[in-house]
């Protein structure tokens, strides 16, 4: 008990019960108490007043009859039931017989002792028995004056239970009580450090508890099959999202839920959630990267994390052109604003993007040869479809001339739809300008990929609200785009007319995998014990007043007239 309010309670609430006793006792026994000369005997023993010899007195008589016993021993103890203690042989014989007792009884006599101020213990063992005696045992051991306070196996888990793991057990008597000390007082020094991985204290319990220590003290130790046995959802559920599987959703949701929510489908909006989910270490992370996405710079570690891709691309809204050479990420995140670009009608803005990728390149420096292949695609497209606005026809030329440069080497690894794409170009090269047709994709000026379906949808969107803006221009657009749609959807050739971007789609996704840098370490299994019972209590308290006997005097204090101990 560690409240000193509710400490101090209890413990007015045992003095007023033992007084209640003690006048009970008093009346029930008048005037057939201890005499004055009989009290005067027992003085010379360390005992003081009636209430004290009739304390000693009915302990004698508990022990008197113990059949480990000398015919000495009891021979002494029958002379002191019967008014003539022996100074000299009754401490021996007292603790023989308190020694035959039962754990629980010896507690008994010793707490009945105590009470009535009977020193028969050396100044340890009087520290001890005060602690054991008290009815707030938790405060007395936290007290300043009782920190020295030590003792055998026994009283170092008594103060340990008494303190839930406040006060740890000393390295010399830790093998002999884990065998039998409750799993409770196990768990209160485990959740105040005070006992670790290294002293492996599984091996000392059954089967059942061992595996919960092991859970409780390591926890990488345990497979799949003990965690289903312990029911640890927290470590299953880790496992499975490690290895990719899915996951039930929890009510509240825990971090799993969340981790999959932002970090594999990329819902912003539970970002802050994650965050206050998330350990300390795994929250900086997640910080440094939210941070990061400001400007595009992110450490080593977060970028080569393949599992966070998403996520930083999602938040990372770059406005100028990103440079694909540091790495394969920005790369990707490079190949993916040209791409945005081109739909949304900055084709000079996909252009320079696309154009990133061809210029530049450190010695030994590569890509994977599709995401090349794309960027060549796109920057062709964006050459050709911009060179009606050169300055002059010879530079309009020259565009196209460097339009069909970029789709020769995106067909130079023999891709179908980058060669159809190479013959487009050159037919318009070929074509008088006066002559030619439309060179946009009509699906891209849409903002839509190409091919897509529910584009009639699209449209239809579109015109209400250019109608509403009163754009009639954008209008004339969208209708022009959706004629040459239709018109190519009749004939058999189909959209294989206009200039496909991209050649091909999945090159442009980010990696679906599983993170690793804002994964939380496994963490220890939970407690799942209660506190410390008062039975469980009250056992250890009797084994440790066992061991109170051998701070038994050899010899008994005597007091002088004025009730001093000397």
């Amino acid at each position: 008990m560690t409240d000193p309010v509710a400490a101090r309670r209890a413990a007015i609430a045992a003095e007023k019960e033992r007084l209640a006793r003690a006048r009970e006792r008093r009346a029930s026994q008048g005037k057939a108490g201890a005499t004055g000369f009989a009290q005067r005997k027992w003085r010379w023993l360390g005992v003081n007043g009636g209430e004290a010899v009739d304390a000693v007195l009915a302990m004698l008589r508990d022990i008197a009859e113990a059949p480990t016993l000398t015919d000495d021993q009891r021979e002494t103890l029958d002379r002191a039931i019967a008014g003539t203690p022996d100074r000299e042989t009754l401490l021996p014989a007292v603790r023989a017989g308190l020694a035959a007792l039962e754990p629980q009884g010896v507690l008994g006599h010793l707490r009945s002792l105590w009470a009535v101020e009977v020193r028969w213990l050396n100044e340890p063992g009087s520290k001890r028995c005060r602690i054991l005696c008290s009815t707030a045992p938790g405060l007395e051991l936290v007290g300043t004056r009782s920190h020295a306070v030590s003792g055998g196996p026994a009283f170092s888990l008594f103060a340990t239970a008494a303190t839930r793991g406040a006060i740890p057990l000393p390295n010399a008597v830790l093998a002999q009580v884990l065998t039998w000390a409750p799993l409770s007082v196990l768990d209160d020094l485990v959740d105040h450090g005070g006992l670790l991985a290294d002293d492996e204290p599984w091996q000392a319990r059954d089967a059942e508890e061992a595996l919960y220590l092991r859970a409780r003290l390591a926890p990488n130790s345990i497979g799949p099959q003990e965690a289903e046995r312990l029911g640890w959802h927290g470590m299953l559920r880790r496992r499975a999202f490690l290895a990719d599987e899915t996951i039930m959703r929890q009510e509240p949701e825990d971090v799993w839920d969340l981790l999959y929510d932002v970090v594999r489908d990329v819902q912003l909006a539970s970002l802050d959630a994650l965050d206050a989910a998330l350990p300390r270490a795994q929250q900086i992370q997640l910080r440094d990267l939210r941070s990061g996405a400001l400007v595009g710079q992110w450490d080593g570690d977060t970028v080569r994390d393949r599992g966070l891709w998403k996520l930083m691309a999602a938040l990372w809204r770059p406005t100028m052109t990103v440079d694909p050479r540091r790495s394969e990420f920005y790369a990707l995140a490079a190949l993916n604003r040209a791409y945005d670009l081109l739909k949304s009608g900055d084709l000079d803005g996909a252009r320079r993007q696309a154009e990133s990728f061809t210029r530049g390149w450190k010695s030994g420096s590569s890509l994977p040869v599709g995401i090349m292949d794309e960027a060549y695609t796109i920057a062709a497209y964006a050459t050709a479809v911009t060179s009606p606005e050169a300055g002059n026809d010879r530079a309009a030329r020259e565009q196209l001339v460097l339009a069909e440069a970029y789709a020769e080497k995106a067909a130079e690894n023999g891709d179908p739809l980058a060669k159809r794409n190479l013959a487009h170009v050159r037919t318009w090269r070929a074509t008088p300008k006066n002559k030619r047709g439309p060179m946009t994709n009509p699906f891209l000026e849409l903002g839509l990929d190409h091919g897509a379906e529910g584009w009639e949808r699209h449209c239809r969107d579109l015109f209400r609200r250019y109608e509403y803006e009163k754009d009639q221009s954008s209008q004339a657009r969208l209708n022009q785009a959706e004629d040459r749609i239709h018109e190519a959807a009749r004939h058999e050739s189909g959209y294989d007319v206009f200039f496909q971007v991209p050649l091909d789609r999945a090159r442009y996704e980010l990696p679906d995998t599983v993170p690793r840098r804002l994964v939380p370490p496994l963490e220890p299994m939970a407690r799942r014990t209660a506190l410390t019972s008062g039975a469980d209590l009250e056992s250890i308290r009797a084994l440790a007043a066992v061991e109170l006997l051998d701070d038994f005097r050899s010899s008994a204090p005597h007091l002088d007239r004025h009730g001093s101990t000397r």
